[in-house]
């Protein structure tokens, strides 16, 4: 796809407001999703988790469709969304990728179901373009999302530059929500404080425009004054706590190409979040990172000076919650706390039936339980929980 200077400029843009919305979700219906629509120049979008409502973990962000409409596709006409039932028919759901009309039900199929002439219709909405940010994946606890664009009945079909223009915009998409959802998984508000980050589980590093480690939460500090395949060299005169270094030269040149990606915002060789760097250790074990830039208006308190965000986990460490102790603080059953346990390591009630050998309904019911005497009613509420319970062993 040729691309002017003012084509770049303009999609730079794009990709800046992309990650105000990384740790300022407010961002998302008032500036950035009308930003995407205008560059897509499509009238409508949305950006949302389908299988997952705001109170689970997810969230649905719209523009120019109206939040009643929204409210009877979920209510309603979910079931039967012919785009969606054709994605999955046609093994279309993966992370990653862009489908345009033709690649999912012909047109004279669509045209004659209720879906489109009771929902699609009501709010012009005929033409779809969408991309998966995040596919399914049973190993993580982020939610499936999905990025739609709609055109109306007498705008233009979607092309193929139509496809590439929303596929240069994935991957940091991909990078903003991942590092919203890993903060908002803990219940910290956005935009925040250092003090904040220190509590979260996984390490956490802040990244000056650099290249300098700014910040490194305690859970990475331990990570690294291990000095075992990764460490910071301080450097003269350097301002910060050092640069990020592997002993591996492998690894050492992908974690500078990666950094120097991420600072950059480039918009043509940035990964996917879920891509992340491998940096092996002498253990056998590996720690795993992932990057993304941050909005130019973040601040996580004074001095951070943070451009980017580095996410570091520890292959070796294992979370593990004694369930002696959920049975006796909390009241939880010898049952019940099984499956809580499992449930922190497996993500959803059916793995959990799966991996213990029950029924589903015994874990729905069992998890109903062990909410209540918890004292938590959300899933994010739930991992917080159990997380402090792993660090205070």
């Amino acid at each position: 796809m040729g691309t002017t200077s003012e084509e770049l400029t303009h999609l730079s843009g794009v990709i800046g407001l992309i990650y105000e919305g990384a740790t300022d979700p407010g961002r998302w219906t008032k500036d950035i999703l009308p930003a995407l629509a205008e560059y897509i120049q499509a009238p409508k979008c949305i950006l949302f988790s389908p299988f997952q409502m705001p109170q689970e973990g997810g969230f649905g962000f719209i523009h120019g469709i109206s939040q009643q409409h929204m409210e009877l596709y979920v209510t309603k006409y979910q079931p039967e969304d012919i785009h969606a039932q054709a994605a999955v028919d046609k093994g279309l759901v993966f992370e990653g990728n862009v489908m345009l009309d033709i690649d999912l039900a012909p047109r004279d199929r669509v045209i004659e179901s209720r879906y489109y002439k009771e929902f699609l219709m009501r709010e012009d909405m005929d033409k779809i373009m969408t991309t998966i940010v995040f596919g399914p994946n049973p190993d993580s606890l982020k939610p499936v999302v999905i990025c739609t664009f709609w055109r109306g009945l007498y705008d233009q079909p979607y092309t193929e530059q139509d496809r590439a223009r929303l596929k240069l915009l994935m991957p940091h998409l991909s990078r903003s929500l991942g590092v919203m959802q890993r903060i908002r998984s803990a219940e910290l508000t956005m935009a925040t404080s250092l003090a904040a980050l220190d509590r979260l589980p996984s390490g956490v590093l802040l990244v000056d425009a650099a290249g300098e480690v700014s910040f490194a939460n305690r859970a990475a500090q331990r990570m690294l004054e291990s000095g075992e395949g990764l460490k910071l060299r301080k450097l003269t005169r350097a301002s910060g706590l050092g640069r990020l270094v592997a002993d591996s030269d492998l690894a050492n040149r992908a974690l500078a190409a990666v950094l120097q990606s991420t600072l950059n915002r480039d918009p043509y060789g940035t990964e996917h979040f879920s891509d992340s760097v491998v940096v092996p250790r002498s253990s056998g074990e590996a720690y795993a990172l992932q990057f993304s830039a941050l909005g130019r208006q973040t601040e996580f308190g004074a001095g951070s000076a943070a451009s980017a965000i580095v996410f570091l986990s520890d292959g070796a460490q294992q979370v593990e919650v004694d369930p002696i102790l959920l049975q006796s603080a909390y009241g939880l059953s010898a049952a019940e706390a099984r499956v809580a346990i499992a449930l922190l390591e497996c993500g959803s009630a059916n793995e959990v039936a799966e991996y213990l050998s029950i029924s589903p309904h015994t874990v729905r019911t069992q998890i109903k339980a062990s909410y209540a005497k918890l004292g938590v009613d959300t899933r994010a509420r739930f991992v917080k929980l159990m997380m402090g319970l792993a660090r205070a062993q």
